[in-house]
C-alpha cells in the first residue's frame, strides 16, 4: 500500500514538472546599459556551507587581482560571464554543465562576483557591492514557483531581481 502511494506521488510530481517546463531554474544575468559595453567579468561560484565564510569575508580587491590563488583554485566550479561584446543578457540554461558540478559539490550558496569599474573599499558579505550571496540555483530557498532567477549587474552593485523565499540562513 505504501509503495503504491509513493509511486503515485512520484508520478504526480514528475508530471507536474513536465507540465511546468521542468523543475530546474534558468538564471539570467543582465548588464545595465552603463555596464553592457564595458569590459566587465562576472563569476558565478557555487560553494557549500564549509566554504561560505571564506567567500563572504575574502577581499574582493584581492580576488580580482591577477594570479589570485582562491580564484585560480575555484575555476572548476566557477561560471565566467564576460560583458563588453555580445548580448547584454547571458543565460545559464537548465542544461549548462556547471550546474551538474554545483550539484555534485553540494553547493548551497551561489556567489555572484563582479569586477565592476571604479574603486571600492573591501567589505564582508553582501555589503561589498561587488559580491552578492544567494541560495544555490537548485535550492528550495527559492520556492517551488520560481522558474527563473534574474540578476542585474549595475554600475555600482549587483542586484537580485528575483527574491528568494528565504535566505538559507
Amino acid at each position: 500500500m505504501k509503495t503504491s502511494r509513493l509511486r503515485s506521488f512520484v508520478f504526480v510530481i514528475s508530471f507536474f514538472c513536465l507540465l511546468t517546463g521542468g523543475c530546474a531554474r534558468v538564471m539570467n544575468v543582465t548588464a545595465s546599459d552603463a555596464i553592457c559595453n564595458k569590459s566587465v567579468e562576472v563569476h558565478l561560484v557555487g560553494v557549500n556551507r564549509f566554504e561560505k565564510d571564506i567567500w563572504e569575508t575574502m577581499s574582493m580587491t584581492d580576488y580580482w587581482t591577477p594570479g589570485n590563488q582562491l580564484r585560480k583554485s575555484a575555476q572548476e566550479y566557477t561560471c565566467v560571464i564576460k560583458f563588453g561584446t555580445g548580448p547584454c543578457t547571458k543565460s545559464l540554461s537548465k542544461k549548462h554543465p556547471i550546474r551538474k558540478i554545483w550539484k555534485e559539490k553540494n553547493a548551497e550558496y551561489l556567489f555572484v562576483l563582479a569586477d565592476l569599474p571604479g574603486v571600492y573599499t573591501d567589505s564582508i558579505g553582501n555589503t561589498d557591492p561587488r559580491r552578492l550571496r544567494l541560495p544555490a540555483i537548485h535550492s528550495k530557498d527559492w520556492g517551488w514557483r520560481t522558474k527563473q532567477i534574474d540578476i542585474r549587474i549595475e554600475e555600482g552593485n549587483i542586484v537580485s531581481l528575483t527574491i528568494p523565499a528565504s535566505d538559507g540562513d
